[in-house]
């Protein structure tokens, strides 16, 4: 004869299944959670609001991400699916410019034994520009319109006003990515593209891939590249992104998965990324995100603090992976801190984290 369980067993059972359930994310406990789950990234407009991109809409708050308005982002919505690796900023001068891919022109045809990407594999760049806040939305124009694009993920504004974006790039025989930098003199009107950065490799995830830029004091743009050799490789510009001379390995050890770098209101520089949980075997590659400040224009860093964890058990689907992060300096030192795989929505203080 089947018994049905007690009630203190069923509730016994609903408590370690939502224990379970809770202990896969995991958390600093100086961190709390943002009162929104959108993915961002985001920046403050001039009127004061926040603004955050869309797959085919942009968002706006006028109570610090409470609440958002939706403002169509394109005049023929099927044409366009705006990417989750994308890139916002607000000009000095008032343009917003988001760079994404688009999506809905994708085609992926990759094949290694035949040299890589194929001749229809296909993911173009786009720019997209609002001259009013955000209200309204100009036309797409396109930026990369060859190849397949794996990544659009960091785009700065000079000191002398020149933008610059990061752009991926596949090439074939072997077939594996590289990175280049666009860049634009005339709010992103018009642009022109530096040489490309490559590193060999070979297959869908190899290269040069999904770089992030910033401007240092010197007037140099620094460059870190995530690569499968167990690090991040870094460039410098002397040119404000139109070439790319000094290309090495860097000092800071990665999984072969993004970093995003920031430089902040106080002047310093941070960086988020997934560093392996074992080193030595280089095992654990998305399963940590990792916080950690410069001082001195990227030269050295603090001691990395993992701000948050994946810890779905072996052998489940992990569906929360805390890789490909955004950062958002809502106010002087408050951080938001968001990710594109994994439910990463965090906001915290820079002066919890900074070395005593």
């Amino acid at each position: 004869m089947q018994l049905r369980p007690t009630i203190p067993l069923l509730l016994t059972g609903l408590l370690l299944s939502l224990s379970s359930a809770k202990a896969e994310e995991w958390n600093h406990p100086q961190t709390s959670k943002l009162p929104h789950k959108h993915l961002g990234p985001f920046i403050r407009l001039t009127d004061g609001n926040i603004l955050a991109p869309d797959t085919k809409q942009s968002l706006i708050s006028e109570d610090e991400g409470k609440t958002w308005q939706a403002t169509p982002l394109y005049a023929e919505p099927e044409k366009f699916h705006t990417s989750n690796e994308r890139a916002l900023i607000q000009t000095r001068k008032g343009t917003i410019l988001l760079v994404c891919m688009n999506l809905a022109e994708r085609k992926f045809n990759w094949n290694d034994k035949l040299g890589g990407p194929q001749s229809d594999c296909y993911l173009p760049v786009y720019v997209i520009r609002s001259t009013d806040n955000g209200k309204t939305w100009l036309t797409p124009q396109i930026l990369q319109d060859h190849g397949w694009c794996g990544a659009v993920r960091s785009m700065i504004q000079t000191k002398s006003g020149r933008i610059i974006v990061v752009v991926s790039q596949s090439i074939a025989n072997p077939g594996r990515h590289v990175s280049h930098t666009y860049y634009s003199d005339d709010e992103g009107e018009t642009w022109k593209h530096s040489n490309m950065i490559d590193l060999g490799g070979s297959g869908d995830h190899d290269g040069a891939m999904e770089g992030t830029i910033v401007e240092l004091k010197d007037g140099r743009i620094y460059q870190l590249i995530r690569t499968k050799f167990g690090r991040f490789w870094e460039a410098f510009s002397e040119d404000e992104g139109a070439s790319w001379r000094t290309i090495r390995p860097s000092e800071i050890p990665a999984s072969s998965s993004p970093a995003i770098l920031q430089r902040l209101e106080s002047g310093r520089i941070v960086m988020l990324w997934n560093r392996f949980r074992d080193p030595q075997k280089r095992t654990g590659r998305r399963e940590e995100l990792s916080l950690a400040f410069s001082d001195d224009d990227c030269q050295s860093w603090s001691k990395p603090t993992v701000i948050a964890r994946d810890l779905t058990p072996p052998g489940q689907k992990r569906e929360n992976r805390v890789s490909y992060p955004y950062v958002f300096e809502a106010h002087p030192g408050d951080l938001w801190v968001t990710t594109m795989q994994g439910p990463v929505r965090l906001k915290f203080k820079e002066a919890d984290f900074l070395s005593p």
